[in-house]
């Protein structure tokens, strides 16, 4: 990738912003950044992001979210399904059933998204 300079070419930058920026740039190839984004996107769809809203205040089987959404229970399981591949939701059993939870990584992001988009 090409480096892309604001300043004319006889400007002499400052080796202490030069250093500033590439500390910028390694923090922003983070780990973090990868994981918000994925979090991000598989939230991106309606049905997933009514699912963690209805996790983040408790947990739920799948027949519940099903009565809850009105939706068909494949289409549910299949989001579930998505929301776990990506680490945003786990599960476990109790009894006969397969309750769903958030997973603790998740739940800040879920709750910024709560709190900055849905309740205002």
């Amino acid at each position: 990738m090409r480096q892309v300079r604001c300043c004319p070419a006889d400007c002499a930058v400052k080796s202490d912003w030069e250093e500033e920026l590439k500390t910028e740039t390694d923090f922003l190839k983070t780990a973090k950044f990868r994981e918000a984004s994925t979090i991000l996107r598989v939230l991106s769809h309606p049905s997933r992001l009514q699912i963690v809203m209805l996790l983040l205040n408790r947990d739920h089987c799948v027949c519940e979210l099903v009565n809850i959404l009105k939706e068909r229970q494949n289409l549910i399981s299949y989001n579930l399904g998505i929301l776990k591949k990506y680490k945003v939701i786990d599960s476990y059993n109790r009894s006969k059933n397969k309750f769903y939870k958030l997973n603790d990584n998740a739940i800040g992001i879920i709750r910024l998204i709560k709190e900055n988009l849905i309740d205002k």
